[in-house]
Formats: C-alpha cells, structure tokens, sequence
C-alpha cells in the first residue's frame, strides 16, 4: 500500500487551477484507492479550489474508502517540502510514499504497483521517478550528473522484465520512496520555499547507501509547459538560495550535514 502525497497552491492568479483538477482526476481513473491512500496538502488555494476538493470528495468516497483520503487545508503557502512533510508524516510503518506535482497526469492504470515492484525486486532503489520526455538526463550527457544507466532488475522466469535507468538526479515530478530511506533520512529538506528539495533528497539517498532511478516505460505528461509568470516567479526564488543549496549538498556528501532531517519533534 503506498500513501500517495500531493502539495497543491492554487490562487487567483497563478493558473493552476486546471493544472490541478487534471492531476487528481486522472489519480481517481488510475489507482485503486481502496488499496493506496491520498494525502492533499493544500497550502491556502482560492475558493474555486476549494470548491473543487467538495466534488473530488464525493467521487473518491463514491468509489473508494474514505478513510484514504485527507486534506490538509493549510491556510497559509508552507512551500513544496513543508507541505508534502505534513503527509510523509501520515505514513504508516513499511509503507511506500509517493511524491506527485499538481501538474501531471498519467494515464496507465496500475502504475503504483509497477513501481512498488520495482523497489520489491530491486531493494537497494531509494528514490524512484518516472520520467518526463523533456528531462535531460540520458546515458550519454556530457555532465556526470546528468547521466544515466540502464539496468535490469532481478528476474525470475515468469515475472516481467523491467529496465531502470539508474541516475544521480531524479526529477520529483512524480517519485516514490522507500520507505527505509524514510527511515535513514526523515523528512524532505529546502532551503526556500521552493525548489531543490528534490535534488538534496538523492543526494541524502545516496549518502544512506541507496541508489536513485526513472522507471521511463510508465508515460507521464508534464501539463506546465514552463511560461507562465507564476513557474517563473518559482524559479527565480530557488534561484536566490542556488548558493545556499550547493552548500548544503557538499555539507551531507562529506558528512557535516547529518542527512536525517525533521521539522516535527521526534
């Protein structure tokens, strides 16, 4: 059972209302609720929003047991890591959770298992993404960072062949952690409100002992194409803390920085 975590900020302004009501219909046509939870941390989104998440109740509740559905209404903007800390700390001992945008859909049904299967066979997987066709990664890039490995995961006859791609920076569009590394790293770590919360967790996953992958044979749609003022604004806010970033990265990669991190008491 895997607890599926969603921060979402939508306003009057920043266009993402149809961004998000897209990513949680398309969560209700293709993961078994009854198995999988959902936690929507709402970080102070617009009425229309909230208008939204009525409807959405219903049809999760029509379909589904309700007790594997919470929102979060925050009534203030914690940012990405913050919010989504808020459902990580919902999970429940062994269980998988899975970080997903408010700006993506996927369209095969049963892709939570496929990717539960993947860190069943292949135990050392830390952080699991699935792969955007305009991500950068690849076996061949120049920079080492960005490169990746294809492997193939434990096979036994009978059971489906599945290739990762094994990779020091995952895109957190849409990743899964195991929950062992949950349980070495606590909780995700940014400097601001948004951006590199992402990058610090591989890197936080690879000082543990883990290795990060794309699992790229699952599609995934990115509905942001990037323009808008409000990705922008976000960009440009993680832009101002880059240093502050790099800084800490070096700090857990040589040990200064104790990789376990959590903003609750323990």
């Amino acid at each position: 059972m895997a607890l599926i975590v969603m921060a979402s900020y939508v306003t009057e302004t920043n266009n993402r209302l149809e961004y998000a009501k897209k990513t949680l219909s398309k969560l209700l046509e293709t993961v078994d609720f009854n198995k999988h939870e959902l936690f929507i941390s709402d970080n102070d989104s617009c009425e229309e929003m909230l208008s939204f998440y009525e409807n959405f109740t219903f049809m999760f509740n029509r379909n589904f047991h309700r007790k594997n559905l919470t929102i979060s209404y925050n009534k203030t903007n914690l940012g990405t890591a913050e919010a989504v800390n808020l459902g990580i700390r919902q999970r429940k001992e062994g269980q998988y959770v899975i970080k997903i945008d408010s700006d993506v859909t996927i369209s095969e049904s049963g892709w939570v298992e496929k990717m539960e299967e993947c860190f069943e066979r292949y135990p050392d997987l830390g952080i699991l993404g699935l792969k955007r066709t305009e991500v950068i990664q690849k076996q061949d890039h120049e920079n080492p960072t960005y490169q990746t490995k294809l492997v193939s995961v434990p096979h036994q006859r009978g059971q489906s062949w599945i290739i990762l791609e094994l990779c020091s920076d995952i895109i957190g569009t849409c990743t899964m952690f195991n929950p062992k590394l949950l349980d070495t790293i606590g909780y995700l770590y940014q400097p601001a409100k948004y951006g590199w919360e992402d990058v610090l967790a591989c890197v936080r996953s690879e000082k543990a002992g883990f290795v990060n992958a794309f699992l790229p044979s699952i599609p995934i749609v990115h509905l942001d194409d990037g323009l808008g003022e409000y990705t922008k604004q976000k960009q440009n806010e993680a832009g101002l803390v880059i240093d502050e970033f790099s800084e800490i990265a070096d700090d857990y990669k040589s040990g200064v920085r104790d990789i376990y991190y959590t903003p609750f008491e323990k």
